[in-house]
């Protein structure tokens, strides 16, 4: 207490953030093993030993823990100690431990890829993939028609999606972006209209289609064709560009969702003059925008020109029908990287866009989102390449999956292929899954790399050493036990166990089980009803023998005997049964023969009737005077 104010000390100051230590033993749960590295076998090493005065007896965990912390401070003194130490004096003095520890995890060269974390919801392959600027979210889009929306901060050791939702019924999502601010992302599916989201994924804006029937496409309000990608502009963060199939790429306001602001119109030497646009890039100084085609052309325009023709073009940049799934500009914007369906890494010079600088080959990709990006530094170029036979075979997704597994198996699934910027050299390759590897990101902020496969999951790979926050928040926290609200559901609960309510059909139903314990009348209305002598009657068994008190009786055999006569009154013809009374003399009719005798004469009237007279064309011409 402070004697002069009477309050704590530390009433009104700021208390101290508790640091959060990181626990070892979950962060080598994620470890990697590397199958092109020599994984060593079991030998004596200086973190497994440990010193013993007892005979090479097994310590317990105390002695244990004492001899480890005494070993660290040793380590210490060695550290600051600079007089060397004969190493088989050091080894004489040690044995081996019956549980060795494990030494702490070094990052391999300057790559964060030394642990692994694995996100899994998806049900198809992962298409698309975003991060937002401060690294704490993650967008994904599928196959499966979903987009899925992670939180790094929010997520448990478990890994899964705070938000899932459907931008289109039965339409795949090509790609999905956050915008340089990280307040929304954009969606593009198998449709020509794209979806503006906020970060927490409810819809803001959907933007307007064009009409297919205009053949100028200069002259409609949005595309007549599926997107394939988009690219926000850094420099005005509301604009962004979006490629569509129907051979042009539209630039849109965020404001402005009735009509795109301006159309490039991509032309083609193919027959019919339009290629499909597979992939766009938006340079970060907002000053050049570049495409992809389906017929292997590269095309750059400048932000401010007209858009009536490319500022450079390489008509054959890439190999002709291959989807080229990516291109990407570098930070200064002066060189741009493309990576072609036809197995090649390109690097071009902006200023001499006729030739690559650099080609790189023998990376398969079989999916037409595959990707690329740069690492922090721009060193390095990261791309993803496809396992065995993916998406060539016919089958269905599991024995997609089954094939692309057995391939795993013997050194040929999907990679993280790192290539030097310079040359386009192999500098390591990353043997992450044995399914194809799509999209590949690596943020700087918390300098994790990021990838997405066919599988549908979606890895993680970072270092403890040199990686900041990211997944590692997640592994720290341990899953927490699923209330029956957390289930989307009930289907989720139960798994695929049928789900027996007899009560929720109308025979079994009671009137007042509905109501909640809290609401009135329930209770005495209950109470009232068990008091009227017809709605609680017991109701009477059936009658054996004769009838009696106004009940007709009815025996066991009554069901069964009913069934035995056949009741055919609606095969009967209604003529044939009346005419089977009917007999040759008047007088033999039992019915009419009373008529005979006491009938009447009948009276007719014999006079021409008057209206054929008056139908006559000339008796009506004489009566009218004609």
């Amino acid at each position: 207490m402070d004697p002069t104010t009477g309050l704590p000390l530390a009433f009104g100051k700021i208390a101290p953030q508790k640091k959060q230590v990181a626990d070892r033993s979950k962060l080598d749960a994620t470890k990697r093993v590397d199958t092109d590295e020599h994984t060593p076998t079991a030998s004596t090493s200086k973190a497994a030993l440990i010193e013993d005065d007892s005979d090479n007896e097994p310590l317990d965990d105390d002695e244990r823990d004492d001899a480890r912390g005494a070993r660290e401070e040793r380590r210490d003194q060695r550290r600051d100690d600079d007089e060397d130490e004969d190493e088989h004096d050091r080894r004489d003095k040690y044995v081996i431990s019956s549980a060795p520890a494990m030494p702490p995890p070094e990052p391999v060269g300057d790559l964060p890829v030394s642990h692994e974390a694995i996100l899994k919801d998806h049900q198809k392959a992962v298409s698309a993939l975003s991060m937002d600027p401060a690294g704490g979210r993650i967008v994904s889009g599928s196959y499966d028609y979903d987009v899925k929306l992670w939180d790094f901060a929010g997520m448990t050791a478990a890994f899964k999606p705070f938000r899932s939702f459907e931008p289109k019924t039965g339409h795949q999502v090509h790609d999905v972006q956050f915008s340089p601010s990280g307040a929304n992302l954009l969606v593009a599916t198998g449709t020509n209209q794209a979806k503006l989201y906020d970060r927490d994924g409810l819809e803001v804006a959907e933007f307007n289609k064009g009409d297919m029937y205009i053949r100028d496409l200069r002259h409609t309000d949005g595309h007549v064709a599926a997107l394939t990608s988009l690219a926000w502009n850094r420099v005005k963060p509301t604009q962004f560009v979006t490629a569509s199939e129907d051979s042009t790429l539209r630039i849109w306001d965020v404001a402005n969702r009735r009509k795109s602001t301006n159309v490039i119109v991509v032309k083609s030497k193919e027959r019919g003059g339009r290629s499909k646009v597979t992939s766009c890039a938006w340079s970060q100084d907002g000053k050049t925008i570049a495409a992809s085609c389906e017929d292997g052309a590269l095309h750059m325009w400048a932000a401010n020109s007209n858009f009536a023709r490319p500022n450079a073009s390489s008509e054959s940049a890439h190999t002709k029908r291959t989807t080229t799934s990516c291109v990407l500009f570098s930070s200064d914007g002066r060189q741009l990287a493309s990576r072609g369906g036809d197995a090649t890494v390109k690097l071009w010079d902006c200023r001499q866009f006729r030739k690559p600088l650099f080609t790189a080959t023998d990376l398969p990709s079989a999916n037409p989102e595959t990707s690329l990006c740069f690492s922090p530094d721009e060193k390095y170029l990261l791309t993803g390449t496809s396992g065995a036979h993916a998406g060539v075979l016919e089958g269905s997704a599991e024995q997609e999956r089954a094939r692309e597994a057995g391939a795993g198996t013997r050194g040929t699934g999907g990679k993280v292929v790192v290539l030097n910027r310079e040359g386009l050299t192999n500098y390591k390759t990353i043997e992450l899954s044995p399914f194809s590897v799509i999209r590949v990101l690596w943020h700087p902020k918390i300098n994790q790399i990021v990838t997405s496969s066919s599988d549908g999951s979606i890895h993680v790979l970072y270092s403890p050493e040199t990686s900041v926050r990211g997944a590692t928040m997640a592994l720290l926290r341990a899953p927490r036990k699923k209330a029956v609200d957390d289930y989307s559901s009930a289907a989720d609960l139960v798994g695929s166990r049928p789900i027996i309510a007899p009560h929720t059909l109308p025979a079994f139903r009671d009137d007042g089980a509905h109501m909640s314990a809290n609401s009135r009348g329930g209770k005495r209305k209950r109470e009232k009803e068990r008091q009227d002598p017809k709605k609680t009657m017991k109701p009477l068994p059936p009658v054996v023998g004769p009838g009696r008190g106004g009940r007709v009786g009815a025996s066991a055999t009554q069901h069964v005997v009913q069934g035995l006569v056949r009741d055919n009154l609606r095969e009967q013809d209604p003529r044939e049964a009346l005419l089977k009374y009917a007999t040759a003399s008047v007088e033999e009719n039992e019915w009419t023969a009373a008529w005979t005798k006491n009938q009447p004469k009948p009276v007719f009237d014999l006079r021409p009737d008057t209206d054929d007279e008056d139908d006559d064309p000339k008796k009506k011409g004489k009566a009218m005077g004609f």
